[in-house]
């Protein structure tokens, strides 16, 4: 009975885990959406080049992506359960 109840908190934080990767999924593909949109196209040349506008969004996008690391894996030493290598049993 405990193997069974182990095997369903198991899965219950695996679950928990897949829904957390599929929301970051969704904000990482519109950031990326954002990112790739071709910006309107003006007569003024106040608008910096896209070259410019790169770094600051390279650096958005690491701190997002360290971000979404962090919130899955809160604990630094995780103890995976070793049948199910994807996920952990904390």
């Amino acid at each position: 009975m405990a193997k069974e109840d182990d095997e369903q908190t198991r899965l219950h934080q695996c679950v928990r885990k897949y829904k957390v990767m599929v929301k970051q999924f969704d904000e990482l593909v519109e950031m990326m959406n954002t990112r790739t949109k071709l910006p309107k196209r003006r007569k003024s040349p106040a608008v910096p080049p896209a070259s410019a506008i790169q770094p600051e969004s390279n650096e958005a996008l690491v701190q997002t992506i360290t971000r979404f690391l962090h919130e899955l894996n809160p604990n630094p030493n995780p103890n995976p359960n070793p049948t199910h290598p994807n996920c952990s049993t904390d």
